[in-house]
């Protein structure tokens, strides 16, 4: 037998040998995996990150799109259905058509470039009591008031330097031919409307009135002198001056009145849903903003001196029916 020193050297040996729990348990190989498990475990879990935002971007886009299409189709519904459902206020069924201006009917013909623009210069240009009587209609005025207007009208409005075919102006159920007369002027250039109409027979004249743009009584009688009505052919529009007697804007229509023939600005009322407002508004229906009418006036009591009633519209320009 050995002695106990050398066996207990061997068996410290074996002992050496064995391998230690506390070093290479089978917990501690667990943990330790190999590094390629560790990129496939990242890119798994990456693809995964990836895989689940497309599908929340696929989700939210969907829902986008459809929002949108949505409220596209509720705009469009919404233009159209003023047009599609009428309302208690009569709406029409479908969108309202812009009238069309039809030239008016008549036997006779009427006279083209030359010919009017050649009526209109032997109708104001020296005219005698024969020119008057055959190319002019008189509306209420003399024969010898005319030819006394006409004598002076350089004197007024200076030398005619241009004379502009306008073709037909038909208005008020009038067929019309009209010819621009433009004037040297004093201070400023001045300009007259010539309107042609035919008379019975179809001979084409020139409205005095609304060339000479006739007011009754005459602007220093009813600006100056204080009358109390008057007729007057005036460029009108749509006005918010309101105060005095016409403060309230919920009874009163307001108009601005001008006139080449005096400085001040005139305002004119009409009474909010009466017969005189609607036939104003008819002025403006095409988008106008500025009009000729030919008007009747009255003062009101307590108004301003520039302050005035319109009672009615005479003419939907300044030649009369």
């Amino acid at each position: 037998m050995k002695p106990p020193q050398i066996q207990r050297g061997i068996k410290s040996k074996h002992l050496s040998n064995k391998p230690r729990g506390a070093d290479i348990g089978p917990v501690a190989r667990m943990r330790d995996e190999h590094p390629e498990s560790k990129v496939k475990r990242i890119r798994m879990a990456e693809r995964t990150t990836i895989e689940t935002r497309k599908k929340w971007l696929s989700k939210w886009s969907l829902s986008l799109g459809l929002a949108t299409v949505a409220m596209i189709a509720l705009a469009i519904f919404l233009w159209l259905r003023p047009y599609v459902f009428p309302d208690e206020e009569g709406t029409p069924l479908v969108a309202p058509v812009a009238p069309v201006k039809v030239r008016i009917d008549s036997k006779f013909p009427s006279p083209q470039k030359d010919a009017a623009i050649e009526i209109v210069k032997q109708a104001t240009v020296h005219p005698d009591l024969a020119k008057v009587k055959a190319l002019i209609r008189p509306c209420g005025t003399t024969p010898e008031a005319i030819v006394e207007y006409f004598k002076t009208a350089e004197a007024r409005d200076g030398a005619v330097e241009h004379y502009e075919w306008l073709s037909s102006m038909d208005v008020n159920g009038l067929l019309i031919e009209g010819v621009l007369v433009s004037c040297k002027g004093k201070e400023k250039p001045a300009e007259r409307l010539a309107f042609l109409t035919p008379d019975e027979a179809g001979k084409w004249k020139l409205d005095f009135d609304s060339y000479a743009r006739t007011v009754t009584p005459p602007w220093p009688e009813l600006l100056e002198k204080g009358a109390e009505q008057a007729q007057v052919r005036v460029f009108t529009g749509r006005d918010m001056y309101y105060n005095g007697v016409f403060s309230d804007e919920s009874q009163w229509i307001c108009y601005a009145m001008a006139s080449p023939d005096m400085e001040e600005l005139l305002r004119g009322y009409c009474k909010v849903g009466s017969p005189q407002a609607e036939a104003m508004e008819r002025l403006f229906n095409d988008g106008r903003r500025l009009s000729r009418a030919t008007m009747e006036l009255r003062r009101v009591k307590d108004g301003e001196p520039k302050q005035f009633e319109i009672t009615k519209l005479v003419a939907e320009d300044w030649i009369v029916p």
